[in-house]
């Protein structure tokens, strides 16, 4: 690739991408400047798929390098090792508007590596990351149907900013980032001072005419560089299997769908399964996998179609249904708060611990941000679910899960004046059935009022889906 730099307008601020300058192995890389923050991302596919491979291997890393920010890492070893939650978190939300953009039956591995280079604080570099990894697939050889554009934004007396300053974001009482394609929003990670809807939709409207501008230039910039997608071998059904399949499947699937226990339906449709596969192993030899992904598509098709034309979820509830609550608090007497908050077969037990603010946690890490008093931590083990799995550090589900629920509950918080307290709450999944982040937002209010903590408001949390139109809680 020739080496070019192009630049952008976005938000009122100058960006410099750089590419063909570096890295000459890597299937796509670029270097994002604005201002004085730089971020590189370098993305590579495997030649071929892993053997027996029936997913898209998709990692996704956010690098911080101290050096960025002019300071050596601390700790025996002065380098950097695990990365922070804050890079995890930002991981995250780099992975999640890119994963449904990659071709279906698409099984090479991809990596995408974001890396910091240098911080001005008033200039975030993960929304840069975030549109450099864009960039960097757009123009390799990488199959992905974007382009996808990013941008933060903050409202300080009623005016929208993208990318905004420390300062703008200190007064903002949204903290907002949006991504998408050009057509539609993929993503959208916000936290907000309790606002209106009105007020939120529109922040994300605002954000969307900026990414459309972003996803403008990534396209002129791969016409411009004569961008060719490599020839990859997709996983696709054989289409005499897939008819065989259905038609023999069919109402044998939908009488399964009529039954509204979960675990009654999960053993008759293991069942199903099986059987299908032993139908036709004389006519399909080794194709367990592929009458496997027939079923599941099946099974997807049938579930839309009941919930948008006969109104009836899985599990029977109508579409505006949630499922039964109960809660209850004050149920460890050794504990300054706990709850345990249960939403059907969802369980959390929230325990809320006080201490001293200067057992505030400490934080080492290139964002401005050098301490926080209050903590919210997420644990979702193996029996949760039934399965049988050894107990691991947090993983990066488990921090997103965390944070989530800690973002929304940051607004309702006394100030360290009118309670100087540290405050860490925990929330133990003890049974899961969908919505587990929600169930902890519902448990950490319940243990942090059992605790005494005078917080300005209770908050709840609910996950929401959409099908084609027609949304469901």
């Amino acid at each position: 690739m020739k080496e070019s730099t192009f630049k952008l307008d976005v938000g009122g601020k100058k960006l410099e991408v750089s590419v063909g300058h570096y890295c000459g192995q890597a299937n796509g890389h670029c270097i994002v400047r604005c201002g004085e923050t730089v971020v590189m991302v370098n993305t590579t596919m495997s030649k071929a798929p892993r053997p027996g491979m029936d997913f898209f291997p998709l990692q996704v890393d956010y690098e911080e390098k101290m050096y960025s920010i002019g300071k050596i890492p601390g700790g025996w070893k002065r380098r950097e090792g695990r990365a922070s939650d804050q890079a995890i978190l930002y991981s995250r939300l780099i992975d999640r508007p890119l994963r449904p953009l990659f071709p279906k039956g698409f099984y090479n591995d991809v990596t995408v590596i974001a890396t910091t280079l240098s911080v001005e604080p008033d200039i975030a570099p993960e929304t840069l990351a975030m549109l450099g990894s864009s960039i960097a697939l757009t123009i390799s050889d990488i199959p992905f149907e974007g382009p996808t554009g990013a941008v933060k934004v903050a409202c300080v007396e009623g005016k929208f900013i993208a990318f905004p300053t420390l300062e703008q974001e200190a007064k903002s009482v949204i903290d907002l980032t949006v991504s998408g394609t050009k057509e539609a929003v993929l993503m959208v990670e916000a936290g907000a001072k309790e606002v209106s809807e009105k007020l939120m939709l529109d922040a994300i409207m605002f954000a969307h005419e900026e990414i459309k501008k972003q996803v403008e230039f990534q396209e002129k910039l791969a016409k411009s560089l004569k961008v060719v997608k490599a020839e990859v071998k997709f996983e696709e059904i054989d289409p005499s299997l897939d008819k065989a399949v259905r038609d023999y499947a069919d109402k044998k699937l939908d009488k399964m769908l009529e039954i509204f226990d979960r675990h009654v339906r999960n053993e008759i449709e293991d069942n199903i399964t099986q059987e299908v596969v032993e139908h036709f192993a004389e006519e399909f030899p080794d194709s367990a996998k592929q009458i496997g992904q027939v079923l599941y598509n099946m099974k997807k098709e049938k579930v839309r179609y009941r919930i948008l034309h006969k109104g009836i979820r899985p599990d029977g509830r109508k579409l505006n249904e949630i499922r039964p609550i109960w809660c209850e608090v004050g149920l460890l007497p050794r504990v300054h708060g706990s709850a345990v908050f249960t939403r059907g077969e969802t369980q959390a037990l929230t325990t809320c611990t006080l201490g001293m603010l200067n057992e505030a946690q400490e934080l080492e890490g290139i964002d401005p941000e050098t301490e926080k008093r209050y903590m919210h931590q997420y644990n979702m083990p193996g029996y949760s679910t039934g399965e049988a799995k050894a107990l691991r550090s947090p993983g990066r589900r488990e921090i997103g899960h965390g944070a989530l629920a800690e973002r929304s509950l940051v607004p309702v918080l006394p100030s360290e004046d009118e309670f100087p307290y540290a405050i860490r709450t925990v929330s133990d999944i003890l049974s899961s059935n969908g919505s587990t982040s929600m169930a902890s937002v519902c448990g950490s209010t319940l243990a942090l009022m059992d605790a005494g903590v005078p917080i300005s408001a209770p908050v709840a949390g609910v996950a929401m889906g959409l099908k084609i139109g027609r949304a469901h809680v």
